[in-house]
């Protein structure tokens, strides 16, 4: 799943700005703006809002391989915060200066589309995330090592002292993580209980990792033979000195001042100050639609019913005659269903992508040329990591698609999944949808790397079932590999608005994921826990790929003989990740 990224740029108004204030604005620019046309502003624009996200997100930037701000972390800060907000209501007010009416078509969706993420950006800052932002999956304690480890230039000395700046940047950072969660126990906006005690044991993980195993040590090793000898001594040092006592204060606040005021039974959004109001805004900024948590709790239970339906078919065809509870719990405990060995689990996701990628000529007209890489999920985050995760290409192209599969504890991996997850993950999913739009230079890069999570995942959960058409499951059992993941999208439906806006307890959500889909309890926990740190981004799954079919088949009825579907696949994903509404009017028109 692309999470990590889609939250970054979900949330990008939160996490505020390292960089000073008096040198976030663009010096005046040499230009007779009378003369410009409005597509001249437009572009100018579009550059100064990509820009003013990197020096925001340094950390963002150097995962796209944006080549400055290497030395820096982002500003979790008040002062950052303040700083941001400033920056982005400069953005704003140079925006609406700008006639939309007298710019190109393209250019209007672009106008439109930068127009959406300032505003709910803006709006978000009132809901206060801050306060209660603790993440035991892509939090900063694994993003941070994740993007030195994958994107850090190490290349010169300059580039060596770079890091350094950045490692020594650590302490301040996690001091005001601290702040921001201490001025939330003073507010009553608190965390749950078992996201915290699960970061607890992913810091303590951390911690006891020798300092040369460690991911800034691994960047360290990149640095040409003539400078590893005089800086790799020095970043060992640093990752004791900033990193593992950034580490070990973070933990202590947690574990001594934080933890025991957790909330260890309702764990929803809907039990903090504005928690309802707050969960609105969720579900807009993951659907890109504004349905109400009951309109999507209803939808949820029908997709479910419909689901369970499939499911009973495959089973009868199977040879099962009981119910439907009994067949999953069959297939979540038969050892054959499930892997041995870590390497057997990593070389099935290879060939299932290797596979995929074959059938995509005749369901695709344009394939991206970057290519995709199949890896474990790094040990130090594998444990309360998802099953599996894609990270985009950086934006020059020099770093490929990676398609990350989770290979702790093989004998909980099961084998019918894999299938739809690397058609999720890999092609027809992720990998293709997010590397072509990279590769789409015309766009404006903030739309390049679009984080629309309604389309994205609707798109990679739509791939699931185009798989389908591709002959890409093999047998019944794979088949219900992929009902099952249609399954789960569809109780997050359910389990997320029933977790942050009907008061859910966490033992509920588990009982109705194990009543539903035959995923193993391991996955069902780490899902569940997943949403209640992310509220709402889980809904985006259902309601995209929902969309997509709809378009599809309405576009089949309207063109009849001459529905084409590589052109309807090809006019869904050339403008990049979009709004929903946009994508309507783009394959309505």
């Amino acid at each position: 799943m692309l999470d990590c990224v889609l939250l970054l740029l979900s949330f990008l108004a939160s996490t505020g700005s390292a960089q000073p204030a008096a040198t976030m604005s663009p010096a005046p620019v040499e230009i007779a703006i009378s003369q410009e046309t409005a597509s001249q502003r437009f572009e100018r624009l579009a550059e100064d809002y990509w820009e003013t996200q990197m020096q925001l997100s340094p950390l963002y930037a150097t995962f796209v391989n944006h080549p400055r701000y290497q030395d820096r972390l982002d500003d979790p800060s008040a002062a950052g915060r303040a700083l941001d907000a400033r920056e982005r209501r400069r953005l704003l007010g140079g925006l609406s200066a700008i006639d939309r009416a007298a710019l190109t078509e393209g250019e209007r969706v672009s106008w439109d589309i930068m127009k959406l993420e300032l505003d709910r950006s803006i709006e978000g800052d009132q809901h206060k995330f801050w306060q209660w932002n603790i993440d035991h999956m892509d939090g900063p304690q694994s993003w941070i090592p994740s993007v030195v480890e994958m994107g850090q230039p190490m290349k010169t000395a300059e580039d060596a002292e770079a890091l350094l700046l950045r490692m020594k940047a650590m302490p301040g950072y996690f001091a005001a993580l601290s702040s921001n969660l201490r001025e939330g126990l003073r507010e009553g906006r608190i965390a749950a209980k078992v996201p915290v005690e699960k970061l607890l044991s992913q810091l303590d993980g951390l911690l006891k990792t020798p300092a040369a195993e460690t991911p800034f040590a691994m960047a360290g090793k990149r640095l040409p033979p003539e400078l590893r000898g005089p800086y790799l001594p020095q970043i060992l040092a640093a990752v004791e000195t900033h990193v593992f006592a950034a580490y070990a204060d973070y933990q202590r606040f947690l574990k001594e001042t934080y933890l025991p005021r957790a909330r260890a039974e309702r764990i929803g959004l809907s039990d903090l100050p504005g928690g309802l109001e707050a969960y609105g805004y969720q579900i807009r900024i993951h659907t890109t639609l504004d349905f109400t948590p009951d309109q999507l709790h209803q939808l949820g239970l029908e997709e479910v019913k419909g689901l369970r339906a499939e499911m009973q078919a495959v089973a009868r065809r199977m040879g099962h005659r009981g119910e439907l509870n009994a067949f999953m719990d069959k297939v979540r405990h038969d050892p054959k269903n499930f892997f041995s060995t870590r390497e057997e689990v990593l070389k099935n996701a290879q060939d299932l992508v290797a596979a995929a990628q074959l059938q995509l000529p005749k369901y695709f007209g344009r394939l991206p040329a970057t290519p995709l890489l199949v890896k474990p999920i790094e040990d130090y985050k594998e444990k309360n990591d998802v099953a599996a995760r894609y990270y985009e290409p950086a934006d020059d192209l020099t770093r490929p698609g990676i398609y990350y599969i989770n290979t702790y504890q093989p004998e909980t991996r099961p084998r019918f999944s894999m299938t739809s997850l690397a058609a999720h993950e890999g092609v027809p999913g992720h990998h293709l949808q997010i590397a072509l739009a990279i590769e789409k230079r015309d766009l404006p890069t903030f739309r390049r790397h679009g984080g629309f999570n309604a389309f994205v995942e609707g798109w990679a959960l739509y791939s699931e079932r185009l798989a389908a058409e591709m002959g890409l499951y093999k047998d019944d059992l794979s088949r219900v590999g992929m009902i099952s993941d249609q399954a789960l999208r569809a109780c997050r439906l359910v389990v997320d608005t029933g977790i942050h806006a009907r008061r859910w307890s966490r033992q509920q959500a588990i009982d109705y994921m194990k009543q539903n889909t035959p995923m193993s309890e391991d996955e069902i926990i780490a899902e569940v826990d997943r949403y209640t740190i992310w509220p709402g981004q889980a809904l985006s799954y259902k309601v995209g790929q929902r969309e997509i079919m709809a378009l599809r088949l309405q576009s089949k009825k309207a063109l009849g003989s001459k529905f084409d579907l590589k052109r309807f696949h090809d006019d869904v994903l050339k403008n990049g990740a979009v709004p929903l509404s946009v994508l309507r009017s783009v394959i309505l028109k």
